[in-house]
């Protein structure tokens, strides 16, 4: 399950908009550190999208260090300090 909503919208890239929601889910306290985070198998079914795309979202998370992956534990919001005011209004806005 998604721990938050998101609405694919023709013509832009999905992998962006994923990338977008996440991050705005995360700025926003939507979504807070530790929180569960679905794998690539999940994401790409409940949002039905490929699997590499999926993927691709999830790696670019990882190195964004927005998510941490771990082999027991699977993916988690990374712990990260407050965002600046101008990066949440960038987001939010």
């Amino acid at each position: 399950m998604l721990p938050l909503s998101i609405e694919l919208k023709p013509g832009l890239p999905v992998a962006e908009q994923i990338l977008y929601a996440v991050k705005k889910a995360v700025v926003g306290g939507q979504i807070s550190a530790g929180d569960p985070f679905p794998s690539v198998r999940s994401l790409s079914q409940e949002l039905r999208i490929n699997p590499n795309t999926a993927h691709k979202v999830i790696a670019a998370l990882v190195a964004q260090g927005v998510i941490i992956t771990t082999p027991a534990i699977g993916s988690v919001i990374a712990p990260r300090a407050p965002g600046t005011g101008r990066e949440r209004a960038e987001l939010l806005g």
